[in-house]
């Protein structure tokens, strides 16, 4: 057991090496050699836990993953699914360093993704993971009167997050300036335009919760 620990570890530390050497210098800047220095190891010793580099890229996105759920699942429980749910788009936001680290990745993971397979396919589990998770909360949403009844919740879940990745992509590129209130503002704003405007017994226990 104290050798599995070890080893996962040790894939840890290198999986956080490359997300730094991936946010600092970008896709083009990731090399086995850079991720191994990065982490204070030979290349030989990271070679022995990744054989390739699509291998540390999704390292990274499963140790993002990882961070990520455990903000999820918290921003959507224990209040009125309107307000899960605009939390839960809230918690991946880049609206820290630590988040643009990790869409700095995400974006990396989709040019390699590209034309990769292997790539392509954690990618496709991370969107369905995804999606099942809005989707769920959106039903909540449903059976609280807080979203439309004869809306498509799986077509609704998927075009929130196609805008929340375009909103992403632009806060990284410096377009239009958006700092972290206006992406919230954003996110308000989909959720009113996307599921109506929120019921006002569940706006106001929405501030209450905020």
């Amino acid at each position: 057991m104290a050798r599995q620990a070890d080893h996962d570890q040790r894939r840890r530390q290198f999986a956080a090496a490359a997300l730094a050497v991936i946010a600092r210098e970008g896709l083009e800047g990731l090399t086995m050699r850079d991720v191994a220095k990065e982490a204070g190891f030979t290349t030989g010793a990271l070679t022995h836990y990744f054989k390739s580099k699509d291998e540390v890229l999704i390292a990274v996105s499963e140790q993002g993953a990882e961070i990520v759920r455990p903000m999820m699942d918290e921003a959507a429980t224990g209040m009125s699914a309107r307000a899960a749910l605009r939390d839960l788009l809230y918690t991946i936001l880049p609206t820290s360093t630590a988040m643009k680290a990790q869409w700095r990745c995400w974006l990396a993971f989709w040019e390699r993704g590209v034309h990769s397979p292997q790539v392509q396919r954690v990618m496709r589990e991370r969107y369905v993971e995804y999606m099942g998770r809005v989707s769920i909360v959106i039903r909540r949403a449903q059976d609280q009167g807080e979203a439309p009844r004869d809306i498509d919740v799986e077509h609704v879940a998927r075009e929130i997050i196609a805008l929340i990745d375009g909103l992403s992509v632009q806060v990284l590129l410096g377009v239009g300036k958006f700092t972290s209130t206006t992406q919230r503002q954003f996110v308000d704003s989909l959720l009113d335009a996307r599921l109506g405007p929120v019921p006002e017994p569940a706006r106001k226990a929405s501030r209450v919760a905020g």
